[in-house]
């Protein structure tokens, strides 16, 4: 278990008597209280686009500042009632066969498709392709790299110009489903893929790759991290539902930690994270169990991994999220200690309205503090929770079944218009912002759209991520067609 220790009150001002602080004269505050993180608010949802798919968005912050984000192009999302073709040029208008690309330089406030150069639109990119399951990653340089499948190829294309254009792409790095990426030092990059496990490495900015290792029992089976207690070769990710995998040599082999002891969770994917100082963290999200659910049972766990014990924590924690169903678990962190969180919930009574939630923690793997009479305490992680939507950002069910809810004889039961996640990140100033889907945009006769188009909704309160701003540098010149940039 890490801890910190932190001293409340200089011995000189308990000599003298003096009052906190914000306290009121003759009290004290409870010990430990200055941990708890400030109250977290979110601004009103942002559509980055209203007229384009955006299931299973991710994000990535460049060298600039700027922020993009990347969305399936909704191929294998489509609500197959024919009350939503009136909406169907959401899909149809500018489909390209691959995964779909935006851009901001003022914070999320506004946004600008990223297609082709100069016309910006359509394809990305004219060497890749793949409609589905984009994932971003950042090297040291600030090469900006993501990656698409068409079910079968795995694609890695890139940006040289802080998201403005891709002008380099490899069309088929491997075969497989569901691919993540990692980025390393200047033009080092990882790719992830569930089939098989496969684990691949690029020295030369994703265009030629070198299979690692595959089929590890001991592997992750997810997104992996750079481990920051070992940024040279090692990585770090899901292990199961309840461990780590750490390797210390690029992926080659890997040892797994398992042990988390979290709750029910509804994923399809490990939700794991990793802080800048190395501590690892895990969470849970569950109770939702389909259309037919109508309990609100559900609830959202966390735990911490010391690195130095090779443990998790001494029992999982359940963040104080009120009631009712949840699942699609994502976090992140940022500075030691700093954690958020996000996940779909459903409130009683209303067992098929999903809002966007986020809880948020300054104290991830707990702080040993000395009280004002002497003694230490350990203080478990703090957080500040809240409904980070406002509005559902979906009514109706939601189907858990992958690419079989296409099959479904159902509309409502077979909706997958969402995907099956969505992400929380941070911008250069610490703020918190989370990407996601959102089905409740009419379409022109007032029924359903055949896709979810993405939203941005960004943090007006709360903890910041990082203790300092990131530092920036100037936006790059664009790329338009120079593959070598």
């Amino acid at each position: 278990m890490v801890r910190r220790r932190v001293v409340l009150l200089p011995a000189a001002i308990l000599a003298a008597g003096l009052p906190l602080a914000g306290a009121a004269i003759g009290s004290a505050p409870a010990c430990g209280s200055h941990l708890k993180p400030p109250a977290l608010s979110f601004g009103d949802r942002v559509y980055i686009d209203k007229n384009r798919a955006g299931g299973e968005p991710v994000s990535i912050v460049a060298k600039d500042g700027s922020i993009s984000v990347s969305a399936h192009a909704g191929t294998t999302h489509i609500y197959k009632d024919p009350t939503a073709l009136a909406g169907a040029s959401d899909f149809l208008v500018g489909y390209s066969n691959e995964t779909l690309n935006w851009r901001s330089t003022d914070g999320g406030k506004t946004w600008s498709y990223v297609g082709l150069p100069i016309v910006n639109a359509g394809p990305h990119s004219a060497t890749s392709t793949g409609f589905s399951d984009p994932d971003y990653a950042i090297d040291s340089s600030g090469r900006i790299y993501n990656t698409e499948i068409n079910l079968a190829n795995v694609a890695v294309f890139s940006s040289g110009d802080d998201g403005q254009t891709y002008s380099r792409g490899n069309p088929e790095v491997t075969s497989g489903d569901r691919p993540w990426l990692t980025g390393g030092g200047e033009n080092e990059v990882y790719l992830y893929v569930n089939t098989g496990q496969q684990i691949f490495r690029s020295g030369d900015g994703g265009l030629t790759w070198t299979l690692q290792s595959m089929n590890n029992a001991a592997g992750p089976d997810a997104k992996m991290y750079i481990d920051p207690l070992n940024k040279k070769a090692g990585l770090l990710g899901p292990h199961n539902d309840n461990g780590v995998s750490i390797s210390a040599d690029q992926g080659k082999t890997w040892k797994a930690y398992d042990g988390a002891g979290l709750g029910s969770n509804v994923d399809f994917f490990g939700a794991i994270t990793v802080d800048k100082a190395g501590n690892v963290y895990r969470a849970a999200a569950g109770g939702y169990k389909g259309s037919s659910d109508r309990k609100p049972d559900g609830q959202v766990t966390f735990n911490y991994f010391d690195r130095k014990t090779k443990k998790w924590g001494d029992d999982s924690l359940t963040i104080p999220t009120g009631e009712g169903d949840m699942l699609w678990p994502w976090v992140i962190a940022g500075d030691d200690g700093r954690v958020a969180v996000t996940w779909l919930q459903s409130k009683p009574g209303k067992p098929t309205e999903f809002y966007v939630y986020v809880a948020q923690t300054l104290n991830a793997h707990g702080t040993t503090v000395t009280c004002a009479n002497g003694t230490k305490k350990f203080i478990k992680p703090l957080w500040s929770v809240a409904n980070a939507s406002k509005k559902p950002v979906h009514k109706g069910p939601i189907c858990l079944n992958g690419t079989a809810c296409n099959a479904s004889p159902s509309f409502p039961e077979g909706d997958r218009r969402l995907g099956d996640f969505l992400t929380v990140n941070y911008d250069k100033d610490g703020r918190l912002f989370i990407v996601g889907g959102d089905t409740t945009i009419p379409n022109a006769l007032g029924g359903p759209k055949p896709v979810g188009n993405p939203i941005f909704i960004a943090a007006k309160s709360g903890g910041k991520m990082t203790k300092r701003p990131t530092p920036t540098s100037k936006t790059r010149p664009s790329c338009t067609v120079n593959p070598a940039c």
